[in-house]
């Protein structure tokens, strides 16, 4: 995510660069910008650049600034505002598909405040369809069915979702991840003896196998399907000569980790032409059966001569021994496709670096 951070005061101000400093220590949050003053100004400049803004102000000007640009609940951006002594964290806008709870969640976690979120499911701790897209990066096909899915679900109804096995298991393990952060008690999570049937009891859905829907996901409630499709993600991977299968699968684990998403998620991983017999990487996308994409040199020299590459980290080491800027987080969005983006920047680990990109 790219993070604005909107101040109007001299705490605010010092708040801000607080929770900047703290932001650029998370891989998830590509970019943490900081804008003073000029709040008007500075939200036109930041609305639609920008995965969230983040307020320090009165929640009156936060809302009188932001109402022009406003245009609907799936294109516009998250929106928090913060008391500028950092006691309280209001998600505004944009609570799920944005990822305005979930951020709001981190951001009291980083500086000990009370996070405030007002939508329905969440009071009720229920868990919506559009969280679930927003987590596992889907895209909703039919928007406006997302409403009769999440009533149903206040009303404590059964929502099924079928699809493949593969992603099955991913959502799966999602609903056992929030059962052990819950019960903070992992012989919990070992105790249940039917998945399904707790799922179906703590969450109200249902999970079922069809391997012909090998692409995407059908929610139905009664009559109503709501389909769903995975976006393209993407682990591009760069590493040090003759690196082992198992380096290479620790640094993965540890960015899935730190996205909250299953293994199972990746649909890809990709290196640069000049890793392609790395063994370690060969071996490891045999192992978990994805298929490896060889970035070309010319590809990655034209990724970096665009604006695409804006929130990209350039390594002079790797230019001066391969002539090129980088290598995981250029090959993570070449192979996601055109209008990608990246979801977790570089990190390097014992010899392996690993960057996450999404497809549109």
């Amino acid at each position: 995510m790219r993070v604005a951070i909107l101040s109007v005061s001299n705490n605010g101000k010092l708040l801000s660069k607080k929770l900047k400093s703290l932001l650029d220590n998370d891989p998830t949050v590509i970019k943490t910008d900081i804008f003073h003053k000029n709040v008007k100004e500075n939200i036109n400049l930041v609305f639609k650049e920008y995965d969230v803004i983040i307020g320090i102000m009165a929640l009156g000007i936060l809302v009188r600034s932001i109402c022009k640009n406003i245009a609907n609940k799936h294109s516009d951006p998250a929106v928090l505002a913060l008391d500028d002594k950092g006691n309280h964290v209001i998600s505004l806008l944009s609570g799920h598909i944005g990822g305005a709870n979930s951020f709001t969640k981190k951001i009291a976690k980083l500086l000990s405040s009370k996070s405030v979120i007002t939508t329905a499911t969440d009071i009720h701790d229920k868990i919506s369809i559009d969280t679930l897209a927003n987590h596992f990066h889907w895209n909703i096909i039919d928007k406006k069915k997302v409403l009769v899915f999440n009533k149903a679900l206040l009303e404590d109804a059964i929502i099924h979702l079928k699809s493949s096995s593969y992603l099955i298991k991913y959502i799966e393990n999602f609903f056992l991840k929030i059962t052990l952060e819950i019960n903070n008690d992992k012989k919990h999570c070992y105790s249940i003896n039917n998945i399904n049937n707790y799922i179906k009891n703590n969450y109200n859905y249902i999970l079922s196998i069809d391997e012909t829907l090998n692409n995407k996901i059908i929610a139905k409630f009664q009559n109503i399907e709501l389909e769903l499709k995975p976006k393209r993600l993407v682990v591009g991977i760069g590493s040090r000569k003759n690196i082992s299968e198992i380096e290479v699968l620790l640094a993965i684990d540890q960015a899935m980790e730190n996205l909250g998403i299953s293994l199972n998620r990746v649909d890809r991983i990709a290196t640069a032409y000049i890793k392609k017999n790395e063994t370690g990487i060969i071996k490891i996308c045999e192992t978990l059966e994805k298929p490896l994409i060889i970035v070309d040199k010319e590809e990655i020299e034209d990724f970096y001569q665009s604006d695409i590459s804006k929130d990209c980290e350039k390594s002079s080491f790797v230019k001066e021994r391969f002539g090129i800027d980088g290598v995981s987080e250029a090959c993570a969005i070449i192979a996601a496709g055109e209008g990608s983006k990246l979801i977790h920047r570089k990190i390097a680990i014992n010899g392996v670096t690993v960057a996450v990109a999404i497809s549109r």
